[in-house]
């Protein structure tokens, strides 16, 4: 008969241990300037965070490890704009998986990205109101002409 005392050591060394076999070294490091691929951590996943700002392109890049796996099929980046600000978070779980190079090569980011270029949004705001003031005054036009020989 196996001792409660044995099932406890064994759940023990498997909380501890099985973190360590499955563990990746990733890339730990902070930078103003938009890039960096320096510093070590161990976890489960690697993380690169960055912000940027449409306004006055400055960037920040934040990479590093966590503990809770977020089970990537692939490595992917997820990535968000509010108001003047561009954010990207990339997940992936191989070694040095959140470096720079190693996520160009994922295909994730065509360079240590800046913000995506929202000169095709003003353009189809532009494009939608000339529309709208077309269509408006076609339409005034129409009902004039119709006051006027109808």
């Amino acid at each position: 008969m196996i001792s409660r005392n044995f099932f406890a050591i064994l759940l023990f060394l498997a909380v501890a241990i099985i973190p360590a076999i499955f563990s990746i070294t990733c890339y730990d490091c902070h930078s103003d300037q938009g890039a960096c691929n320096d510093g070590e951590c161990e976890g489960l996943v690697c993380i690169k965070l960055e912000t940027s700002n449409k306004d006055n392109d400055r960037r920040t890049v934040q990479k590093t490890c966590s503990d809770e796996f977020e089970a990537p099929t692939t490595p992917s980046c997820q990535q968000s704009i509010i108001g003047s600000k561009f954010m990207s978070r990339c997940v992936c779980d191989m070694p040095f998986c959140n470096g720079d190079k190693q996520l160009m090569d994922f295909g994730l980011e065509p360079t240590s990205s800046a913000p995506p270029a929202s000169h095709y949004t003003q353009f189809a705001l532009l494009v939608a109101i000339v529309f709208f003031v077309g269509a408006s005054c076609s339409l005034i036009l129409i009902a004039t002409i119709c006051v006027q020989f109808c």
